[in-house]
């Protein structure tokens, strides 16, 4: 085969694979988008809920800082009394004193089913300044549409996927990018600002994205830890594979004392945390407190802050009978996919280096916002009257080998992707079967 003939060759199997590549990336945009506009809408809020819970809570949040403060055991105690009907499972401490410390409480109904409460305490006060069911609250709402479109495990799989989608978007849309002429840098670095409105609007929909696409894959992924399918799968794996820390997969138990006739007494979680304190240094900084039923065999669990990887993290189990340490746990011991995993919240609520990735994190998804309503846009005004637009579908045996290793390869990481492909290739395979040969057409 001559040079020619070589370059000849090389341009058509590019031309195929752009093709293709522009084909995934036309259906994973216009199909996701819709779906990623409103996780992104959503995202773009949540970004900023330590910000802005105080401002719209303010009689919840926000307390008047004085000397005399509240011991944990009189909070337990006075939010015992204050809901009476439930039972306190939970406590953290802000790491400001001009905020309220936070309580869970629970209840099981006649069958079984828990409900929860979140309640606001001022220590200083010591007064109970408010509480509410957890699905309440303006964040609450944010955070549930953000994850399920209000459509329970449904909507939490279509979030997924479209997620998933939205990876795939982007990974093509680079693509797609990937500048192939030297020295071009209008359409390719910067977006033009004159001269048809379609190459504008092409530039406008792409270019910004590019700067930003890695921290926007960041975010996506670092979502998918938190979702049905792929996240539980994670978990899965890493408890297989020995990724889960110790205080995770065994957590050790309190000895019961000899019942001599007297209630079994739990010890204060003052004294409890006294005990934590000479296993690991809590500080001043933000900490939780996992409170066990009295009479069982369950430990006290003090937590520090884990969505600050970057600190030195500690777990710390005490037995609520006598105060002996049971079990200490630092991020240090921790196996390194958990160490990995715990930068997912911070990198996905963009908190990892405060206030600076926050706003990267909101840019981030107001680009995913302009990208998925400029390429629905495109598509909408190119497309002709009665078809839908779509790229030419290749047919397979011009396609590389390795285009279809990748397909497999992407279903398999993300199998909400392979589920989706599964569907599709069904129902066409069905439309094949049930259309008039005369109304053939390739979709």
């Amino acid at each position: 085969m001559s040079t020619s003939q070589k370059k000849v060759s090389s341009k058509s199997i590019f031309a195929k694979v752009y093709q293709a590549v522009w084909r995934w990336h036309f259906w994973a945009g216009l199909v996701a988008a819709p779906f990623l506009i409103l996780i992104s809408v959503t995202g773009s809020i949540y970004v900023f809920k330590q910000e802005l819970e105080p401002l719209i809570y303010p009689e919840l949040y926000l307390v008047e800082p004085s000397e005399k403060v509240a011991s944990l055991e009189e909070m337990r105690q006075d939010l015992q009394t204050a809901l009476p009907d439930y039972t306190p499972f939970f406590i953290s401490l802000p790491d400001r004193s001009d905020r309220s410390w936070f309580g869970a409480m629970q209840k099981r109904d006649e069958n079984g089913k828990r409900e929860f409460r979140w309640i606001f305490y001022d220590p200083f006060q010591k007064k109970i300044l408010g509480h509410r069911a957890n699905d309440e609250g303006f964040f609450e709402i944010v955070l549930k549409i953000h994850r399920t479109f209000f459509a329970g495990e449904i909507g939490r799989i279509l979030s997924e996927t479209a997620t998933c989608w939205g990876i795939i978007s982007i990974l093509s849309g680079l693509y797609l990018w990937w500048p192939r002429k030297k020295g071009k840098v209008l359409g390719v670095w910067l977006p033009r600002v004159k001269g048809r409105f379609r190459t504008m609007l092409r530039d406008w929909h792409t270019v910004p994205g590019v700067y930003i696409s890695f921290f926007v894959l960041l975010i996506m992924i670092s979502g998918l830890l938190f979702t049905k399918i792929w996240g539980q799968t994670f978990l899965l794996t890493n408890a297989l594979t020995g990724g889960l820390p110790k205080s995770y997969l065994e957590q050790p138990q309190s000895t019961l004392a000899e019942d001599m006739g007297e209630p079994i007494k739990s010890i204060s979680l003052d004294d409890a945390f006294a005990a934590a304190q000479t296993a690991f240094d809590f500080g001043h900084g933000y900490y939780s407190i996992e409170i066990p039923h009295e009479g069982s065999t369950e430990a006290i669990k003090f937590t520090t802050n884990l969505t600050k990887p970057l600190l030195e993290a500690g777990i710390v189990f005490v037995d609520q009978y006598s105060a002996e340490v049971l079990m200490v746990e630092t991020s240090s011991d921790f196996p390194l996919m958990t160490q990995i995993s715990l930068f997912a919240y911070p990198v996905h609520v963009g908190s990892i280096f405060g206030l600076t990735t926050k706003i990267l994190a909101f840019i981030s998804c107001l680009l995913i916002i302009a990208m998925s309503i400029t390429g629905v846009w495109m598509w909408w005004r190119r497309r002709p009257s009665g078809k839908t637009g779509a790229p030419l579908k290749q047919p397979a045996k011009t396609v590389p080998r390795w285009i279809a290793w990748v397909t497999i390869g992407l279903a398999i990481f993300l199998p909400t992707v392979g589920f989706t492909l599964l569907a599709i290739g069904l129902i066409s395979w069905i439309w094949q079967k049930v259309r008039k040969p005369s109304l053939r057409v390739q979709i």
